[in-house]
């Protein structure tokens, strides 16, 4: 396990930030290009930062692997032509961003899941994590994304970006885990379609009601392949158990910046406990 010094921040860029999720295959520039700058800022003032990006894949994979069932596996005769066809595109806007994180001088790195990662039933169960862990400790940002992987019993399945950012937490303990959305947290109903919306500020492990969540976080967010809305905190969850605290919270301008930098309460907390306000 190679030692990393100074913190860690695991982030993840929304499908639906950084892609137009109503225009198969269309890149949300504005948005990308506002928060790979603020990437830039922060890493150039914070010395001690290592970043760890995950993006999902918003109207690039997700259609694709709707069509074709993917998360399902090797189900019928087109399956391995929907595995290949979600694959690059998942790869594609990976490329994409990479390509412009570099050109604004980051030194960033494509790790691509569907060669490092192996799923049982639609889990991940092994992650070959030392190229990864070897580029945060020499200073490069890894780029991981939400892809279709290799199934020890579906032949194949779709994994989200925040089921491979909890599996790394247990090999790169970072010190948040942050989510920047399109939507600026986790609301009683998807806030987009239903004006009566309430905004949930924290979440906790310990005071949790399982059925009040999965009630809130019910059909109507935005549905994408990898589970929407509530599979995002039930992943997040996993992670606030061992102690990580995370955030769900909008990519809007200047909150980038602001969170990395260590502001909190932005959006949705995730944590163990609570936190009392003074």
């Amino acid at each position: 396990m190679p030692e990393i010094s100074g913190k860690t921040i695991f982030i993840k860029l929304g499908g639906s930030l950084i892609t137009d999720k109503n225009a198969p295959h269309t890149i949300n520039y504005d948005n990308l290009k506002r928060v790979v700058k603020e990437l830039k800022e922060v890493i150039d003032s914070e010395s001690d930062l290592n970043l760890l990006v995950g993006h999902g894949g918003g109207s690039f994979p997700h259609p694709i692997a709707k069509a074709f069932r993917t998360a399902e596996g090797l189900i019928h005769a087109a399956s391995a032509r929907g595995f290949a066809l979600c694959q690059n595109s998942a790869s594609t806007l990976n490329r994409i961003i990479v390509d412009l994180m570099i050109d604004y001088g980051l030194n960033a790195v494509s790790i691509q899941p569907s060669a490092c990662c192996m799923a049982v039933d639609g889990e991940i169960a092994r992650i070959f994590f030392e190229p990864l862990a070897s580029s945060i400790k020499n200073g490069f940002i890894p780029v991981v994304f939400g892809d279709c992987v290799f199934d020890d019993v579906r032949g194949c399945t779709v994994i989200s970006t925040e089921q491979i950012l909890r599996h790394l937490c247990n090999y790169i303990r970072p010190a948040r885990v942050l989510c920047f959305e399109q939507v600026g947290g986790v609301y009683t109903s998807d806030p987009m379609l239903d004006t009566e919306a309430q905004f949930i500020p924290e979440i906790t492990v310990e005071n949790l009601n399982q059925q009040e969540l999965d009630s809130c976080l019910g059909e109507s967010y935005s549905i994408d392949v990898t589970g929407g809305m509530r599979e995002k905190v039930h992943q997040l969850l996993e992670i606030a158990k061992m102690g990580i605290e995370c955030e769900i919270l909008s990519g809007r301008e200047g909150y980038v910046k602001r969170a990395l930098r260590g502001e909190r309460g932005l959006g949705t907390v995730i944590s163990r406990h609570q936190h009392h306000s003074d």
